[in-house]
Parts: C-alpha cells; structure tokens; sequence
C-alpha cells in the first residue's frame, strides 16, 4: 500500500465510498479532528483509497456506452429491477416484458446513459445489498427515490 498526498487522494475513490470490493491500493494521514484523539499530541487520522480513479471516464467523448435502469412492474409491488443494458431501458423492460413469467409490462422509472454500466450495476447492486429481495436476482425492496439517489451517486463515477 502506497502513502500519497492528500491532493492525490482527490482523483481516488475513498474506500468507504467503493462497492466494487477493490482493496485499498493508498492512504493519507491527515491530523486527527477527533477530540479523544488530538493533533495536538500527534495523533493522525488514516484515510484509505482503492485505486478506482474518480474521473476514470472523462476523458471520453459523448453520453455514455451502455444504461444502468430501474424498471418497475404492478405485477410485482414495491419492488424495482435494477440493472443495465447496452440497449436502450425501453428495449430492455419490451425484452424481460416478452417473458412468460411475468404476467404485465414493465415500466421505465429511470435510465442512467453512462459508460461501463454493468461495471457500475454490480456496484449499485452491492451498495444495496441490504435492500436485495433474492441473492441472485436484480430487485430490490426500496423506494424509486433511494433507488434513483443511489444510482445517480455511484452513476456518477462511470460518466
């Protein structure tokens, strides 16, 4: 593990703040703001980064590759399907509409146009894995608005 400046910290995502399961690859020490635990006695506060860089993406050209998506269904109530495609949401909710398991429609809620979505999609999925209805399945007990929020944050990293 690598010790870098806290200015080099800014172009790597914190730890806590990572789903992907990546080990920390670098760390900051920064003087501690914990009163139990003053700077005045020496006391630092260690800071960990995984190696996943916060603008990995910006240096590409348009919208995005792929869609990460929250698809509801009144067949299935208060329950959401995230997940992502290379096509567009309308397409993939006609595609998993067409199965004979599901008896109506479902609807588009959301789409987040970005790059690397599945990448960003198992992140979203770990990030709620206290919200999951089954382990191997993509949905989700929670509300649209929480759904939205956590897409839209962890979303963040893949545009």
């Amino acid at each position: 593990m690598q010790r870098i400046t806290s200015t080099e910290a800014k172009n790597y995502t914190p730890l806590k703040d990572d789903f992907t399961s990546n080990p920390p690859e670098y760390f900051t020490l920064t003087n501690s703001l914990d009163k139990n635990y003053p700077s005045s006695e020496g006391w630092q506060d260690v800071l960990y980064y995984t190696g996943h860089k916060v603008d990995l993406y910006s240096n590409r050209k348009g919208d995005g590759d792929s869609w990460v998506y929250i698809l509801s269904n009144p067949s299935i109530p208060n329950q959401y399907k995230i997940g992502s495609t290379s096509k567009t949401p309308d397409i993939r909710a006609k595609q998993i509409a067409k199965s004979t398991g599901v008896p109506t429609p479902f609807i588009v809620e959301f789409g987040f146009h970005c790059f690397n979505a599945e990448t960003a999609e198992r992140e979203i999925h770990k990030s709620l894995k206290g919200c999951r209805v089954s382990r191997d399945k993509e949905f989700f007990k929670i509300s649209l608005i929480e759904a939205k929020q956590v897409v839209e944050t962890i979303g963040a990293k893949y545009i």
